[in-house]
């Protein structure tokens, strides 16, 4: 499936339908980014182009782990220089002071961290800091989840929910439809949780249009001074962006209310459904999303339309079909390799 066709989000729910439908009325940038997506949807050359990408990804060698960092740290550079998201008076610290922590899954193969400040488990299991305090025996992974609470002694200036779902890493059947839901609503949830007054969040994210997306910057919106940042090259042509919270004030009342809501659905993610192991949350009611649109709608195209315009610049380069100097067509064509 082509990756973009892949991060649309549904049409067939009605939040979706109705947050589309009122950028395509409100943000000419919007509408530029979904006619080049379409070119990109309708182009088999497009499907190769992300099929290459994932083998790539997925038979990573030592040089490319390498790679992959000299990328982080490139992207970290940039969020720097566009949002100030990293400066040490911000952070209240001293350069060269500061001291971090984290948590991953164990290293496989290639990759390898520092484990000084570093816990290896997996974040979607810890079932005490969510408040879940009894696990029914009958569910497949009852084993797996943990009563560790990891920092809990510690606040923190700077957090970072940059963990993605990869298809490399191995997972229960059961776990593959809602593992994105868990993960993020995971690391949001341990964030909060140890995020001190007037601290900075940066949580990775896929598709403003979307409409858990804008409700989550609707949320951070009440309590935090929020911008959006999307590196210029590095994954240019993906619909990934960070919101990057700064001053967040984790005592304030919405804070509470959005801690509620996220536990209870990495709760339904992991628990839901007939079978007990996990249902997607119920759509909001259109009125709701019609209600975050008049209040938030403005707002989110003026944060929105940097990270839209990157991308299509970015495809725009990859997708269309050129013309040559003697008025033949070319074929339209993806790049195997992006810088």
């Amino acid at each position: 499936m082509s990756e973009l066709r892949r991060d649309i989000p549904s049409l067939s729910t009605s939040p979706n339908r109705t947050i589309a439908e009122y950028l395509a009325k409100h943000s000419p940038t919007f509408v530029r980014l979904e006619a080049i997506r379409k070119k990109g949807w309708d182009n088999p050359e497009g499907g190769r182009y992300w099929q290459n990408r994932r083998e790539q990804s997925d038979t990573a060698t030592e040089d490319a782990a390498q790679a992959f960092y000299d990328m982080t740290k490139q992207i970290a550079e940039e969020m720097q220089a566009k949002t100030s998201a990293l400066t040490p008076g911000d952070l209240g610290v001293q350069p060269f002071q500061a001291i971090a922590y984290g948590i991953a899954l164990p290293p496989e193969n290639w990759f390898t961290l520092s484990a000084e400040y570093v816990k290896f488990m997996d974040i979607t299991m810890l079932a005490s800091e969510f408040g879940i305090g009894t696990i029914p025996t009958s569910h497949p992974d009852h084993s797996l989840f943990l009563t560790e609470r990891p920092f809990v002694d510690h606040g923190f200036q700077l957090i970072f929910c940059g963990g993605a779902v990869l298809r490399s890493h191995e997972r229960s059947e059961h776990r593959q439809e809602f593992e994105r839901t868990r993960l993020t609503t995971s690391q949001l949830i341990l964030a909060m949780q140890r995020i001190i007054p007037g601290g900075t969040i940066a949580v990775l994210l896929r598709r403003p249009d979307a409409w858990d997306v804008v409700h989550l910057l609707h949320q951070f919106n009440s309590f935090a001074n929020i911008q959006l940042f999307k590196p210029y090259k590095k994954h240019a042509v993906r619909s990934t962006f960070y919101l990057v919270a700064k001053n967040v004030q984790p005592e304030a009342e919405s804070v509470n209310a959005a801690l509620e809501e996220w536990k209870k659905s990495w709760s339904r993610a992991t628990f839901g459904g007939d079978k007990e192991t996990g249902e997607k949350d119920p759509d909001m009611d259109v009125e709701a999303v019609i209600k975050v649109l008049a209040e938030f709608g403005p707002k989110l195209i003026e944060l929105a339309i940097p990270v839209w315009k990157i991308q299509a610049d970015a495809l725009e380069r990859q997708d269309f079909t050129k013309t040559r100097n003697d008025g033949r067509k070319k074929h339209p064509y993806w790049a195997k390799k992006r810088g």
